[in-house]
C-alpha cells in the first residue's frame, strides 16, 4: 500500500508503538486480504443469483421504506408521474410549432348596405426599404393574403365564383366606373404604373373591394409587345428579376396578392418564374393566374412550394361584345356548379364592367355566391398553416 504524504506544516510523526507491551500476549492476527476478497466475491455472486431468480419467477425482493421529505412534496403520485430524464437512446420530443396567426382587418356596413374594409397598410405587414415599403410576414405569422382579404362568405355549401378585374389605376374614368358599379366581392387588380395608387386603393377598400397588384411579365412577342418598365424577363438573372420585383411591389401597399400582366413567355419558364414565386410566398402574398399563358407553371410551382394561388378558368372579355361577355359568364356559372367554385379574369373596360354588374344582380337567386378571390384560397387551403 502506498504511503500517504505527510501533512503540510512540517509536524513530526509520533513514534510508532510496539506491537504489544512486554509481558502481554501478542494480538491475534486479522483475516488475510485473500480471505476478505474471497468472501466479498461470494456475496456478489450470491446477490446476482438472487436477483436473477426473482426476475425469472416474479418474486419481489424485500424492500426498505424510507420516509419521504414532506418539504419537497412528499407525494408518491407526483414522483411516479414526474417525467423521466432523456437517455441517449430516447431524445426529448420537441414541442410542435405554434400555429400561424390568421387575422383580418375589421370591416363595417355603411348606411347604403355596402361593406367597407379598414384602411391599409397594417404596419406589422410592412418592411421599409430603400426602394419603398415592401410586404412582409408579420412577427405573429400573419400574412397579407389573409389580413387584407374581403370577409369570406359563410360556408353554406353553395358554389362560389370569384372575378378579378385588372388594369385598375391606369385611367381615372374606368377605374371610377368599376368602383361605382361592381359588387364589393369582386377583387380589383391595380397596375404598378398608375398614379395616386395609394388613394385609389383606399377608395377601393372603402367600397369593400380587396386589392391585388399586377406584375408585368414578358410575353412571347417581346419587345414588340412591351409590358412596361421593370417587367420580369426570362433573359434576366434571378437577382435582377428580384430587384425588379421589389420595385414593383413597393409602388403601393395594402394588397392581398398579385396577378400577372401579360407573361405568356415568362410564365412558362420555370427557372425564371420559380425564384419570383418563392420571393412572393416569403412575403406572405398569394398569386392569381389569369390564364394568359395556356402552359403557365404557376399552379405546379405553387403546389410544390405551398404558396396560395387561384387559377382563372375564364377570360371574360376575350370576345369583346355584350353577347361574348354574357356567354363567358354563363360558362363560368356552369363550371362553378360542376366543380363547386370557379374564377375568372376581366379588364377595366366599360362594357365588361356593365355586363358583370347586370349579371351579378341575380346570381344569388341562381344558387351561386359571388366571393372574393381570397375566399377560394382559404377554402382550398383549409387547415393549412403555410
Amino acid at each position: 500500500m502506498a504511503r500517504k504524504p505527510a501533512k503540510s506544516g512540517g509536524a513530526r510523526r509520533p513514534p510508532r508503538k510496539p506491537p504489544h507491551a512486554e509481558g502481554e500476549p501478542a494480538p491475534r492476527p486479522g483475516p488475510s486480504p485473500v480471505l476478505i476478497a474471497t468472501f466479498l466475491l461470494f456475496v456478489i455472486l450470491g446477490g446476482g443469483a438472487a436477483w436473477l431468480a426473482t426476475r425469472d419467477t416474479g418474486t419481489a425482493l424485500p424492500s426498505v421504506s424510507l420516509p419521504l421529505d414532506q418539504s419537497a412534496g412528499g407525494k408518491v403520485e407526483e414522483l411516479m408521474s414526474a417525467p423521466k430524464p432523456a437517455t441517449a437512446q430516447q431524445a426529448p420530443v420537441s414541442a410542435p410549432p405554434p400555429p400561424v396567426q390568421r387575422r383580418i382587418l375589421p370591416s363595417s356596413i355603411g348606411p347604403d348596405g355596402r361593406i367597407s374594409l379598414a384602411p391599409v397598410p397594417d404596419p406589422s405587414l410592412v418592411e421599409q426599404t430603400v426602394v419603398g415599403p415592401l410586404p412582409r410576414i408579420a412577427e405573429d405569422g400573419a400574412r397579407s393574403w389573409h389580413v387584407y382579404a374581403h370577409p369570406a362568405p359563410l360556408g353554406d355549401g353553395r358554389p362560389k365564383i370569384s372575378i378579378v378585374i385588372s388594369g385598375m389605376g391606369l385611367a381615372e374614368a374606368p377605374t371610377r366606373l368599376a368602383l361605382q358599379r361592381l359588387p364589393a366581392a369582386i377583387s380589383l387588380a391595380f397596375s404598378p404604373y398608375g398614379e395616386g395608387l395609394q388613394e385609389w386603393v383606399a377608395q377601393a377598400r372603402m367600397r369593400g373591394h380587396e386589392v391585388l397588384l399586377e406584375l408585368p411579365m414578358e410575353p412571347y412577342d417581346y419587345p414588340e409587345n412591351d409590358p412596361g418598365p421593370q417587367a420580369l424577363l426570362t433573359s434576366l438573372s434571378a437577382e435582377e428579376n428580384t430587384d425588379r420585383l421589389e420595385w414593383l411591389l413597393s409602388r403601393v401597399a395594402g394588397y392581398a396578392g398579385v396577378t400577372n400582366f401579360f407573361g405568356g413567355k415568362f410564365l412558362t419558364a420555370e427557372t425564371a418564374l420559380g425564384p419570383v414565386m418563392a420571393e412572393l410566398k416569403g412575403r406572405g402574398l398569394m398569386i392569381v393566374d389569369n390564364q394568359s399563358a395556356s402552359r403557365s407553371k404557376i399552379p405546379d410551382i405553387a403546389r410544390r412550394i405551398g404558396m396560395p394561388f387561384v387559377s382563372a378558368s375564364t377570360q371574360l372579355d376575350k370576345d369583346l361584345s355584350a353577347a361574348g361577355i354574357d356567354e363567358a359568364l354563363a360558362a363560368l356559372e356552369r363550371r362553378a356548379l360542376a366543380e363547386g367554385q370557379a374564377a375568372a379574369a376581366g379588364n377595366t373596360l366599360p362594357l365588361t364592367i356593365e355586363r358583370i354588374g347586370l349579371w351579378a344582380e341575380k346570381l344569388h337567386e341562381r344558387g351561386i355566391t359571388l366571393a372574393p378571390v381570397t375566399a377560394l384560397v382559404q377554402e382550398n387551403m383549409a387547415g393549412d398553416t403555410k
